[in-house]
């Protein structure tokens, strides 16, 4: 069986397992960062952007790090899916010829597990390089500045080096996880990647056939929102003060609303599929709700990331405001401007994550429908039409999820603002403010227009091949 999963592996591509390898790289890497972080003392005797080198901003720092790695995961997840109707039905044959459901799963275990693995045992590799470039400085101790660390309570003393050359120094170089902390994170990850492996194929241990892919499943149920309703409660608390550990709460409650939104990316494509079938007749659209209607959870997971980047650019433009327009003084701190800088750039890496999932997805959809694709070409529809629907497919899963979600973030945290504002008596609206807000969500949802363009143009070649007349033989 191990040589039959490797044989799979080869017939899969090694673009495939490049993708898979450098994914899960990608992924340990951030997760030992995150951890290199928290194992930073209070007082670090090294120059590092103020994020990291205070300690009231640097648990915050390593959660928002951490979280980096989920857009990584659908995409892996997505990944591990493309070519699934090919693969089951190669699982299948050989379920038929006398394969056991352990046998199956130990293969689908095998034929991702491998790249996994070395992807994640490649992570520490990438760990040292992102280290080299954004590593922070080695300075003599006692040369720092005795500042006052107002994130702590009660405030104290501290000899800061923030204040230092220390440009875009955000991951330590005084502390190094253990190796034992490695080979966990490095297991942990590989595990994770297996386990996806054998779920891939989990339909084929019930029936051979595959009559369980056949099935019409339930259409997806909103149960997302109880998870972004329990955040957005876990907030407000932390918001109150009526618990003392409020940063514990508050990256609790973000947590939360990040997995609900993912969690609501299927239920949203097929409430946009079953609105836009019923109120278009353009073809293209038809076809793109149809299919949304029909099999929506693969779309919503993959554009499921897209409302969680729109969450943190809708509440960073409310920020962005208080401080460069509600700030009672002229002068503004760098550490803002970078702060602000970095949450940017941030947001960019990951749409371009979020839109290679979404091309990712477009071509597994692709090469899993090419023989009704080739068969609707063959009855006279034109590519065109069938480029067209498979762009409004992407559209009408993530668009909600962009405007949702940035209307959402914009809405909290200028709800936040508003009561901070009521209990300093600062000014809490002014038309330049709104202006910035309204500015920084028409981007966002631009720019999520912009890589969805982009994600689908680069599959579109792709379309021409499977609308090919010799994908209408049967299989």
């Amino acid at each position: 069986m191990t040589r039959l999963a490797w044989t799979f592996l080869r017939s899969a591509g090694w673009s495939r397992a490049a993708l898979l390898a450098g994914t899960t790289a990608v992924a340990t890497a951030l997760v030992l960062v995150a951890l290199t972080m928290l194992l930073l003392p209070s007082q670090p005797v090294e120059a590092l952007f103020s994020l990291v080198a205070e300690p009231g901003l640097r648990w915050g720092t390593a959660f928002a790090t951490a979280l980096l790695v989920l857009p990584l995961l659908l995409m892996l997840n997505q990944v591990v899916r493309l070519g699934t109707a090919t693969r089951e039905r190669r699982l299948a044959a050989l379920r038929l010829a006398g394969a056991t459901p352990a046998q199956v799963r130990r293969i689908g275990a095998i034929e991702v597990g491998f790249p996994v693995t070395v992807g994640a045992m490649a992570g520490p590799l990438v760990f040292a390089l992102l280290r080299i470039l954004f590593g922070g400085q080695r300075v003599i101790p006692g040369e720092g500045m005795h500042v006052v660390d107002l994130t702590v309570t009660p405030p104290s003393d501290v000899v800061s080096y923030s204040r230092l050359d220390s440009g875009l120094s955000l991951i330590p170089t005084s502390v190094t996880p253990a190796w034992w902390q490695m080979v966990a994170v490095v297991a942990l990850v590989a595990a994770a990647g297996v386990v996806t492996g054998s779920l891939a194929s989990r339909h084929l241990v019930a029936s051979p056939l595959g009559v369980s892919r056949r099935v019409r499943r339930p259409a997806p149920r909103p149960w997302g929102l109880v998870l972004v309703g329990t955040g957005l409660g876990a907030m407000a608390v932390a918001v109150s003060g009526v618990f003392g550990r409020g940063q514990a709460l508050v990256m609790a409650g973000i947590l939360l609303v990040v997995l609900g939104v993912v969690a609501l990316g299927p239920w949203v494509a097929f409430r946009s599929g079953h609105r836009a079938a019923r109120r278009t007749s353009d073809p293209a659209t038809l076809i793109a709700a149809g299919h949304l209607v029909s099999d929506p959870r693969p779309a919503g997971r993959a554009a499921a990331a897209v409302g969680a980047i729109c969450i943190v650019s809708g509440a960073a433009a409310v920020m962005e405001v208080g401080v460069f327009f509600y700030s009672n003084s002229s002068f503004i701190d760098p550490f803002f401007v970078t702060s602000f800088a970095l949450v940017g750039g941030a947001l960019i890496l990951v749409l371009l994550v979020t839109a290679s999932t979404l091309a990712v997805h477009a071509a597994e959809s692709l090469v899993d429908r090419r023989r009704v694709l080739a068969a609707l070409v063959a009855a006279g529809t034109p590519v065109s039409v069938l480029r067209d629907a498979l762009w409004r497919e992407a559209m009408l899963t993530a668009m909600p999820l962009s405007v949702g979600g940035v209307l959402v973030g914009a809405v909290v945290a200028g709800a936040v603002g508003v009561a901070s504002a009521d209990s300093t008596g600062t000014p809490m609206v002014n038309l330049a403010g709104l202006l910035v807000v309204c500015g920084q969500v028409a981007l966002t949802v631009g720019l999520t227009w912009a890589a969805i363009r982009i994600a689908i143009g680069a599959v579109a070649p792709r379309l021409v091949q499977a609308t090919a007349p010799a994908n209408l033989r049967t299989e």
